[in-house]
């Protein structure tokens, strides 16, 4: 059985024009496991019969990249048909030119979105663990914004200020306030809206008290910053098991090792990823021709913003 391509597929076979369904999975806290989800809804929506599109923007760590790499090399020799999304992966720009590299990147990325919208149903977009232009239109253009959170107060510090001092508590932190502006440019372009689920993962198997007190800020959290909390991944072995070959908890994984069953740990990680792709209540369609309008129109204005902005920072 052959590997789907990772390449643009005939224009005869493209399906209607449509809008891709834009699924940004981001936190400005690293290590908190954004590439782990990203890879797995990737998976999880091609194995549901979706076209899916996917878009790496930590120009340096690269790691949903490497994982689609080591899926291609295991897909050349699988015993099934190894599902692979159409994958674009940004580069860093490296001139001296501040201004240059932003352009540069800007292009590239909207480019890519350009490339893959009228074809795929959804695009799911790795970010990397910063605050940059790049990042910040990757909101922007969000359906869906997934944002994995580990089970500590220093992960929930990046929403809101976690302090000893209650009246320095609860005040929205940075990258509550990077959502925010997002939902509100967002919704000046197309009155489209953001739907924010918020990840606890790389959870523990043992509900500890630090976990049900992260549980309970999070549930307070949900309704001032309007996100829906939800239970993601537990920190299992599995997931850096299957990296170097590729492949997911939702893979026919009992073949590939040979073992004939699944044990107790990998059942419960495929279910676990089952109920994150229902708990995020996708479309089955995308919304059409005025919403793709509205983004070309999105596009442009910030293709000249930042020319300009270029243009200036050269005069001077």
């Amino acid at each position: 059985m052959r590997a789907r391509s990772t390449t643009a597929e005939p224009e005869a076979e493209r399906p209607d024009l449509r809008s891709a369904h834009v699924i940004v999975v981001a936190n400005e806290k690293g290590g908190t496991g954004k590439s782990t989800l990203s890879i797995h809804i990737c998976i999880a929506l091609l194995k549901a019969g979706f076209r899916v599109a996917s878009i790496d923007l930590d120009t340096r760590q690269k790691t949903l990249t490497r994982f689609l790499e080591n899926r291609q090399s295991w897909a050349a020799n699988a015993p099934w048909e190894v599902e692979l999304p159409f994958h674009c992966a940004l580069e860093r720009s490296n001139s001296e030119n501040l201004h240059d590299n932003e352009t540069v990147e800007f292009g590239a990325f909207a480019s890519a979105i350009a490339e893959i919208e009228h074809s795929y149903e959804f695009v799911v977009i790795d970010t990397p663990a910063s605050d940059s232009y790049l990042m910040r239109l990757a909101h922007s253009l969000a359906d869906t914004l997934v944002s994995p959170v580990n089970d500590s107060f220093i992960d929930v510090d990046v929403f809101s200020r976690v302090h000893h001092d209650r009246t320095q508590r609860g005040q929205i932190a940075h990258y509550a306030d990077l959502v925010i502006e997002a939902r509100r440019r967002r919704k000046l372009v197309d009155q489209g809206i953001i739907d924010w689920v918020l990840v606890r993962n790389r959870m523990s198997s043992i509900q500890s008290n630090n976990a049900k007190q992260i549980s309970a800020s999070l549930a307070k959290l949900a309704a001032e910053l309007q996100f829906r909390p939800t239970e993601g991944l537990h920190d299992r072995v599995i997931f850096r098991e299957l990296f170097p070959i590729g492949l997911t908890a939702l893979d026919p994984i009992e073949e590939a090792m040979r073992s004939g069953s699944l044990s107790a740990s990998q059942s419960a990680a495929r279910r676990e990823v089952e109920t994150l792709i229902a708990t995020l209540q996708l479309p089955e369609r995308s919304r059409g021709l005025a919403h793709l309008q509205a983004r070309h129109e999105w596009y442009e204005r910030i293709a000249r913003y930042y020319h300009d902005l270029a243009m200036g920072g050269a005069a001077k």
